[in-house]
């Protein structure tokens, strides 16, 4: 038996042999542990503060798992609470999403007081509001469950997330707001909120903020099609009102998309049509726009496509990738997190239609959550310094498209950067020029520093460079001195 007494009245316990078996993952002999003892939440308490950040961490997976397996009661659970909240400041990032993602457990599977969902709403509340990207969006979550939930908060939430999008300037910011507002109307079953939460769409409809417009059009995309029941013929027709004026590039895409979804919202499910076919089977007699359908609609679907996208049939995979391509609004921030890697290995693809199909996929995540920068910098990094030229080919897309539809200034640095490195390489100089050609109006969001770099690696490259290259270069090199010379001039 393990023995020792921990210090401050613990129960009998080998205190440094729990904290080694958590650190080396020895789950099962930690739970055993803990659930033995009378002192349990001291116990896990005091883990929760450990100096070890491998052991913090671990702590949380361990009380997930007492709790599923009946070891910590709701009592106990609650007791923990202001413990976990304190997590989510935690230096790091990977522990204090781990606590977000343990409250949204927490949430969904425990009761909890009135004091603690307030407490739980408030601590989810400053993690959206501080810009904290990937932390920011999974507390989005978070409170869109809260929201659900618990319906005397959910006004109070919906205030505090309309008016984060209206008065912050930060993206980041807006975007996790818009997230739960998304998840709370797309998940509701009150008809009042769910209409409410549509109207304040509708209102960012008419902020002239293109981004707004995008992510106000692709929440109602997504809530007309899950609310289709529940939404009314007046606001139905509002919606198709306010959404037809809206003209111009990307932005009337958008609206399209938004305005099939009202009409197949007024015609009814096809779900009935395809009850008694499997979804391998509708793959197969190529009906993937009906899958696609079927998954906006049914979780357990869409839960069965992702797995597809893991799948080692390549056939599969490929079907899996076109619905998902379809469905990217449908996702919510855990789903769409949770098949980055997959896409990035995609992206390397020989196959030209899988690479594009898995970047503008990658792109189409980035908007709704650019929380995903990080992973997207890591992966751009990785393809812009391959020696396989399509490999770079498929960074530069990456790049582009990101560039093109969600424009973000250190994002598009780094890519300048790493560019600039490999023009000496004549096999991707060209891919390289044209890229910059294609994205020269991000140009402008270039600090003066930068522009000049570019300015003399293209002059420097010039020499042994092609006709066509030289032909890009010069006009090139043509923009780049004007912006130089108007920096100079402001500064």
């Amino acid at each position: 038996m393990r023995a020792l007494r921990m210090e401050r009245g613990f129960s009998i316990i080998n205190i440094k042999q729990l904290r080694s078996d958590i650190k080396k993952w020895k789950i099962k002999e930690a739970v055993d542990t803990i659930a033995l003892t009378k002192d349990r939440v001291e116990i896990v308490r005091e883990l929760l503060k450990d100096r070890d950040s491998a052991i913090r961490g671990n702590t949380l997976f361990i009380i997930e798992k007492m709790v599923k397996e009946g070891y910590l009661k709701k009592e106990e659970v609650e007791e923990l609470i202001d413990d976990i909240i304190t997590l989510l400041k935690d230096p790091h990032e990977r522990i204090a999403l781990d606590a977000i993602k343990f409250l949204k457990y927490i949430l969904e599977n425990v009761e909890l007081s009135d004091e603690n969902y307030n407490k739980v709403m408030e601590a989810l509340m400053g993690v959206v509001s501080s810009g904290r990207g990937i932390l920011g969006e999974y507390a989005a979550e978070g409170l869109g469950i809260l929201g659900i939930k618990i319906s005397k908060l959910v006004r109070k939430v919906i205030n505090f997330l309309v008016s984060l999008i209206k008065g912050s300037k930060e993206r980041e910011v807006q975007s996790a707001a818009m997230t739960a507002l998304t998840e709370i109307a797309s998940k509701s079953k009150d008809k009042g909120v769910i209409e409410d939460v549509v109207n304040e769409m509708i209102g960012f409809l008419d902020s002239g903020d293109d981004y707004l417009q995008k992510r106000a059009l692709s929440a109602i995309g997504r809530v007309v099609t899950t609310q289709r029941g529940r939404i009314s013929k007046g606001l139905i027709d509002r919606l198709r009102e306010k959404v037809s004026l809206l003209k111009g590039g990307e932005l009337e895409e958008k609206a399209n998309e938004v305005l099939s979804a009202l009409t197949t919202a007024e015609k009814g499910s096809r779900q009935e049509e395809y009850k008694g076919y499997k979804i391998e089977q509708l793959l197969d007699m190529e009906k993937h726009e009906v899958v696609a359908e079927m998954a906006k609609e049914n979780e357990e679907i869409l839960e069965k496509v992702l797995e597809m996208l893991s799948s080692q049939d390549y056939i599969r995979k490929t079907d899996a990738l076109w619905v998902i391509s379809r469905i990217v609004d449908f996702l919510g921030p855990s789903r769409a997190y949770s098949i980055l890697p997959t896409l990035g290995d995609l992206a390397k693809s020989k196959n030209p239609w899988v690479r594009s199909t898995a970047i503008k996929t990658l792109s189409n995540i980035y908007f709704l959550y650019p929380g995903t920068k990080n992973y997207i910098i890591s992966l751009m990094d990785l393809l812009l310094k391959s020696s396989d030229k399509k490999a770079v080919e498929a960074g530069l897309e990456l790049t582009k498209e990101i560039s093109t539809h969600s424009p973000t200034k250190d994002l598009f640095t780094a890519a300048i950067l790493l560019t600039l490195k490999r023009l000496g390489d004549k096999d991707v100089r060209l891919p390289i020029l044209r890229f910059y050609a294609l994205t020269a109006e991000n140009f402008l969001n270039l600090d003066k520093e930068i522009l000049e770099a570019m300015f003399n690696k293209l002059n420097e490259v010039y020499k042994d460079a092609t006709d066509e290259e030289k032909e890009i270069i010069i006009s090139l090199l043509d923009l780049l001195s004007t912006l130089i010379k108007k920096k100079e001039e402001r500064a």
